[in-house]
């Protein structure tokens, strides 16, 4: 399901598309959640949220009801941020228009962050406890990325 046919509608930043870089390959693979940012008129917002990337797309979750859900809507403009805390910084950074899509009990998005965030079994049994709780993806299909400066950098060549 990656975005691979160049005639495509919709063409992803060259840094999401494949083959990926392996720091952006590791960050969209990681247990770090995604800070996504936004801003309502008012004030900026930032929360960190779980994601999943299916190739085209980050999807984001969260429950039906959210505050958040007050302020996003569909083709909002967002920016999420993906980035380590511990040198060497690796970072990546997307934005672009967002779709919203409510969902009846766990989403499948919310399942797969769920597993890799909490490991399978953990990542199951999280999701039944929540089985009757509606939800809302929230998904960024991006018009623009950039990586952390040390892309290339030796400091990069261990995994984090």
């Amino acid at each position: 399901m990656g975005c691979q046919d160049e005639t495509a509608e919709h063409m992803l930043p060259h840094q999401l598309r494949p083959p990926l870089s392996r720091n952006v390959a590791l960050l969209l693979e990681a247990r770090i959640p995604a800070r996504l940012a936004w801003s309502d008129g008012d004030a900026p917002r930032v929360v960190a949220i779980w994601f999943s990337w299916d190739g085209d797309a980050l999807s984001m979750t969260t429950f039906a009801g959210s505050a958040k859900l007050r302020e996003l809507r569909d083709g909002l403009q967002v920016a999420v941020s993906i980035d380590t805390e511990s040198f060497p910084y690796r970072s990546l950074r997307l934005g672009g228009p967002i779709a919203l899509r409510p969902t009846r009990g766990v989403s499948p998005e919310y399942r797969a962050a769920a597993a890799r965030y909490l490991g399978v079994q953990a990542g199951a049994a999280w999701c039944a406890e929540l089985a009757d709780r509606d939800q809302v993806v929230i998904r960024l299909t991006p018009t623009w990325a950039s990586t952390s400066a040390w892309s290339h950098s030796p400091f990069l060549d261990d995994p984090f």
